[in-house]
Formats: C-alpha cells, structure tokens, sequence
C-alpha cells in the first residue's frame, strides 16, 4: 500500500532529526551553493515509486532529497519503462532515448526486475555516450537472484558485467541468504526477518594508507562504505540476494578502457555472509557491492549491488505489523539505519561526474573558510598546522574518504600524479602520505582564505560566495604552495639529520682513534 502525506512527513521528520537536518539556505546564505546532482531512477516489471511488492523506494527518495549532506542537492525522477506504475514522478512508459538523458541526469539508477532483454540498439549506444567523456555519467546497477535486473542490466555497457547473471535462484538450500535471525520466538531464519531491525554485518576492503610512522599502517574502506561516524560494516539483509562481482578483465579489451597504458579494473569491495547453517553455502561470503572508478580512464562510475532489497521500503520501514517495523523501531535499529543511509548517500556522491566533485568540493571548502574554528587562526601559522585544523573542520561535513578527495582532486594530482599510481604514493611511502595531506590542505586554506578575506580580523561574512574560477585558482595556488613548502621542511629535516649522522660518525672516528 503506497505511503500518504502523513506517513511521508513523518519519514521526513525521523531523516531529518536523525541527520540534524538544518534550513541550510535561510541560516548560512553565505555558503556556497551546493552541487546539484540530478539522478534518474529508472525501473520496470514489479518495482514501484510508492506502494507494490517491495513498497516501493520513498524512504530513500526521501532521504536523497533531504539535503542530509550540506554541500550536495540531489533532485530525483522515478521513471516507469512499462508505464504501469501510477506513482511515477514522470507519467507514462518512457524508453531511455525519451528522458534526454545526457542533459538532464548525472547520474542512472537501475531497479529492473525483468529478466529478458529490453533495450534496444539505440538505447544501448545512447548510455555507452552518457557514460563515456565528456559527460561521464555515472551509474548504480542493481537487480536480485536468478535473473532478475537482467532485462535492462546485461545490457548496460560495464556495468551490466558486474552482477553475476544467473544468481543463484530463490530456492532453498541453494539461495544466497545473507539473513539474520529475527526477533520471532522461533529459531528459524525466516522471510520476514529482512523486514525487523537488525542488519546483515559486511567485511569490506580495506585499503591501505600511510601514517606518520613508518612502521605503523593504517586503513580505510572504499568511498562508497566510508561514513561519517567511520566504516559502514552493514547492510540490510534479504533472503536470496543476487551476487556483486569483479569480472576478468582481458588486457585491451576495449569494453574496459585504457588510459596512459592504465587500464581500469572493476573489484568487489564489500561481502556478506551466509549465517543460515541449512543453506548449502552457509559460513561462505558473497559480494555485496562492487565498484569500477571510470574517472581513471575518462568513463563514468560504476557501483553494483547484490540486491535491489538493501534499497526497498520493505527492508528498510519494514512491515505494517511488530516485529518487523523496520529499522526506525528501536534505537539499536535506528543508529544501524544512520550507517546504512550514509551508503545511500555516498552512492549518489561517489557517482557523480567530475564537473559536480569539483562543485561539491567547492562547496565543501568554501563553507568552513567561515566557522569560527577557522575564522580565528592566523595566516602566519605553519601550513601543516594549518592544514591540520581545515582537515577537522571538513570531517565535520564530510566522510574522511570524500575530504582526501577534496585535498587531492586539484588537476596538478590529477595530470601528475594519475589516481592509479596513488597506491604507490600513500600507501607505500607511509611517512609521506599524512604530511602531503596536511601541508597540501595547509596550503588550499591559506590560499582560499587570502582570496575571501576571512584571516582578518574585520572580515564579515560575504554576502555571496566566489565564484567557482575564484575558488579552483586558490585551490590550485595553495595547492603548489603546500607542496612547495613540505619540500623545503622535508629538505631541511634531511639537512638537519645528515649534519647530525655526519657528526655522530666523526665521534665514533674520533673513540676509535
């Protein structure tokens, strides 16, 4: 049964408290306008905007079009390409080549339950363009077991290969069942269970950084499972997931391009398990999510997700009847229901294409040039401390992964330095990795801060904010500036310790003597 006004309201106001949703517009008119990302739903078969089998996608819906991330506005359109679903936000069956796809959407969402093939020809060249430069639209494929999604899935270029198809079908023992035991008095890991409010733990990649020391490692997880309040290690579970994969990918295979003799591969970076000990692959793990960073390789993003469930208002709001009222019932429910949501809205951010990072990061920086934890510094302080101090106040808007993006997504890193080579830069080179971050962040502030008067001690606040050439010429000058100034420190500690190594081997010369 679709939701109401009432009910739609009251999803809003649990997001909003739950996120601490603020009337950004009216309180901080000084901030930069956020970078406005437009997303295409697009579905077929059984799923439904409001209502259907899976009661439909509003809780999403509406947490994207909350503004829960300050610095980035999604607009969403639910399209029907049957045209049976009434609750559309655009009426009637639309093909893709009716949507105008490549000048009003950023980004694709696929949510096909359809298993034979649907689009055509025209269709298919049409998103092999929308996904490639300049446009580098990104998009999010999505389906469940056996075939379904394939319909309109297998046919999206890259994308399309990063679902296993077929899944194993819905079928006991043989389903991929990543359920937790519910809170019914049996102890039988039963349907239902996906609707109550404990999610299914996930182990996801770990991706290696460095530290200030050399002997220490740290670890982050991929953008897309990096929340605010730490690594998402959680998803909703469901009783027959399909499988997220990373095909084998042959070198030159033109369907995964090259770049600068780069060529980008897709990964799984996330797993669930299978806890239920009558299913036959019970204790194993399966993908959950898998990721292709096309930006590498001039091509949009790729995310792909083992079920359409972890999306569904069925696995999320749960059941008209306890126990299974979804996540929102409990508190234990409610803080796992804020892990999940951040995953929601990292998709929406990771996949956006390289104009809407840039305005995104914009946003970002601009925005703490003017809270007082940075208005009272002083311009005179090293650029490490500096770059310490900006780098706090942006994790308090954004995950820890999107921040180094924001740090490093200049052009100088990216025409210099290729992302493919970063593995070798931060996660190999450890006692490099955080000072570069700090001193480059140092530098971006400095640099920013001069061009908007904020280190003065008789600035207002602006009335508007700079323009994005004001903003992208002090980050690219800071951008130098803190490189430049880690290579003189860096050259005077190694002058420093070459004296001090000189001067100890002169001593012990000297005993020996």
């Amino acid at each position: 049964m679709p939701l109401d006004k009432l009910d739609l309201q009251r999803l809003r106001d649990r997001i909003r408290d739950r996120w601490q949703i603020v009337d950004w517009d009216k309180l901080f008119p000084w901030w930069r306008l956020p970078a406005d990302v437009r997303i295409l739903i697009y579905a077929d078969g059984s799923a439904r905007f409001n209502g259907g089998p899976f009661m439909g996608i509003q809780y999403v819906y509406t947490l994207l079009t909350s503004r829960a991330y300050a610095y980035v506005r999604f607009h969403v359109d639910f399209v029907h390409r049957d045209g049976s679903d009434p609750t559309a936000t655009i009426a009637g069956a639309k093909k893709l080549g009716d949507l105008d796809i490549m000048n009003k959407y950023d980004q694709i969402w696929f949510f096909g339950t359809s298993s034979a093939p649907r689009l055509d020809p025209a269709e298919v060249t049409l998103l092999t363009t929308f996904m490639a430069a300049p446009k580098s639209g990104g998009v999010l494929m999505t389906g469940d077991h056996a075939s379904l999604g394939a319909g309109i899935g297998q046919q999206v270029p890259r994308a399309g290969l990063m679902r296993q198809l077929p899944a194993p079908d819905a079928v006991f023992p043989i389903w991929n069942t990543t359920l937790e035991e519910g809170p019914d008095t049996n102890t039988t890991f039963d349907f239902d269970d996906q609707s109550d409010d404990k999610p299914q733990t996930i182990r996801y990649r770990k991706y290696g950084i460095g530290s200030g020391f050399v002997l220490e490692r740290r670890y982050r997880p991929h953008p897309l499972l990096c929340g605010p309040d730490g690594p998402i290690n959680i998803l909703p579970d469901h009783q027959h997931e399909g499988e997220a994969v990373a095909p084998v990918v042959a070198p030159g295979d033109p369907v995964w391009p090259t770049k600068t003799g780069h060529q980008e591969k897709p990964e799984v970076i996330a797993w669930g398990r299978i806890k239920d000990p009558a299913a036959d692959k019970a204790g194993q793990e399966i993908g959950v999510i898998s990721a292709y960073d096309g930006h590498n390789v001039d091509v949009g993003r790729i995310a792909a997700d083992s079920t359409w469930h972890h999306w569904f208002d069925i696995n999320l709001t749960g059941l008209p009847t306890a126990p299974y009222d979804g996540f929102d019932a409990t508190p234990a429910g409610q803080a796992a229901l804020k892990k999940i949501d951040a995953y929601f809205l990292n998709v929406g951010v990771w996949l956006s294409p390289p104009a809407r990072q840039i305005e995104m990061r914009n946003a970002g920086w601009w925005a703490i040039l003017w809270t007082d934890h940075i208005f009272e510094l002083s311009p005179k302080l090293p650029l490490w401390y500096l770059g310490e101090q900006a780098i706090d106040a942006l994790g308090r808007m954004a995950s820890r992964c999107t921040l180094h993006e924001w740090i490093f997504l200049d052009k100088i890193f990216k025409e210099k330095i290729p992302r493919w080579e970063w593995p070798q830069l931060f996660g190999r080179l450890p006692y490099v990795h955080l000072p570069l971050e700090r001193y480059v962040a140092g530098g971006i502030l400095k640099s920013l801060s001069a061009a908007a008067g904020s280190f003065n001690a008789k600035a207002e606040f602006p009335n508007k904010p700079a323009s994005d050439e004001v903003i992208n010429r002090a980050i690219e000058q800071g951008t130098q500036d803190g490189m430049a100034a880690m290579g003189k420190d860096l050259a005077a500690q190694l002058q420093l310790a070459s004296r001090w190594i000189d001067a100890g081997f002169r001593a012990e010369k000297l005993r020996g003597d």
